[in-house]
Parts: C-alpha cells; structure tokens; sequence
C-alpha cells in the first residue's frame, strides 16, 4: 500500500476510537492520513498501478489556507 501523495510505502496504522471504524493510517513520510478504500488491499503492497486504492482522510483540524492570516 503506497501513500497517495508522496507513494510512500512507509506508514503506521492509526488506533480506532470505535471497533467499527475504519482502518486510517498516516504516512511516515509526509504525514498523510488515509484509509484503504477496500479492505482486501489494507497492508498489503498496492504495486505500481496508477488507479488509487485509498480514500483521502479529512482531518477534524482547519486547513492553515482556510485560516488565511489570522492570528490569535
């Protein structure tokens, strides 16, 4: 399984909150958060194939462009 935004293959799986949550794992090399979109692929090595095999993560923190400049 590779990273969708920089084809890492080096990441850690996240702890669930809940039994039925979803698998989320964060790349160890850029830091982004995804979910295998199937199950069958999570762990295993995804190859070189240029369909996506992840679902993005939307984290719960506010994305610094959407912040603009504001400061506290």
């Amino acid at each position: 399984m590779n990273c969708r935004r920089c084809s890492s293959t080096r990441q850690i799986m996240l702890d669930k909150k809940l039994p039925q949550d979803n698998d989320v794992y964060r790349c160890l090399e850029c830091g982004f958060l995804f979910s295998p979109s199937d199950k069958n692929t999570a762990g295993k090595n995804a190859g070189s194939s240029s369909v996506s095999r992840t679902t993005a993560v939307r984290s719960g923190y506010p994305d610094p462009q959407e912040l603009g400049n504001a400061r506290s």
